[in-house]
């Protein structure tokens, strides 16, 4: 059974903050949805990837994840013309994205994806009914010099395109513009993403664990807040038990 509680990390800067208050030790005994690069560095109850490249760039990761999520695409396991080849490991889980909120009928009809991993990431996290939400590295904006927590690691963050030409998403280009180009929108538009959450608070709690971030639909609350909620309601979750729940619950769903 799944406890209320899930932690979706993702790769903003603000995430440094955490790192010395043990943050890593604390990952270990909750259910995380680790998103992208972060799966190189911890291990977490689901591996998740949005883009169908960042799956084929990572494929060494994620087919050895005891569970790996990610949005369907039809260049998965096969090899397109004008595309690098992209290959398929079994116990890989697929689900139908959309670029509109679904409610309830999200995993029939598409979970919210737009533009960014995390969104499809949350979109499911609520679908699998959990309670409390806490969200990682959701900053869209610099942090200290940094837009990405991982930034002193030169190989990670990096991808090649559909063409095979490399590409990051790390840092700003020279003329001072976000490589992740979402970022570069103003406060409105990055907003406007994440407004269709709106219809699920008066279920879920959602917090987002960056003071910094432009992105203001959620509460916020510091690093200090989050590990004194989770030192006061500890939990340790069985991570394989927990995989195994998703994966059963998923299973209807799996386009893979």
């Amino acid at each position: 059974m799944l406890p209320n509680r899930a932690i979706i990390f993702a790769s903003g800067a603000s995430i440094k903050e955490g790192l010395p208050l043990g943050l890593s030790n604390y990952l270990e005994r909750e259910v995380v949805f680790s998103i992208n690069d972060n799966n190189k560095f911890f291990y977490s109850t689901v591996a998740m990837f949005g883009d169908w490249t960042a799956y084929r760039d990572r494929f060494e990761i994620y087919s050895k994840h005891p569970l790996s999520i990610g949005c369907y695409d039809n260049h998965i396991g096969r090899t397109i013309e004008g595309s690098l080849p992209c290959p398929k490991h079994n116990s890989l889980i697929l689900l139908q994205g959309s670029g509109k909120y679904n409610g309830e009928k999200g995993l029939e009809q598409g979970l919210y994806s737009r533009i960014l991993t995390g969104a499809f990431t949350l979109n499911l996290a609520i679908r699998l009914g959990f309670k409390q939400i806490y969200l990682l590295g959701f900053d869209n904006c610099e942090v200290n010099g940094s837009t990405h927590w991982y930034d002193q690691d030169k190989t990670a963050g990096q991808y090649t395109d559909y063409e095979g030409k490399p590409f990051t998403g790390v840092g700003k280009d020279i003329n001072n513009n976000y490589k992740t180009s979402f970022y570069n929108n103003d406060d409105t538009i990055i907003n406007d993403l994440w407004e269709p959450f709106r219809v699920e608070f008066d279920k879920v709690k959602i917090y987002n664990v960056s003071l910094p971030s432009r992105i203001t639909v959620f509460d916020k609350i510091g690093y200090y807040s989050f590990i004194k909620i989770l030192n006061e309601i500890p939990i340790e979750v069985n991570q394989e038990e927990a995989q195994n729940d998703i994966r059963k619950f998923l299973q209807p769903y799996n386009k893979a």
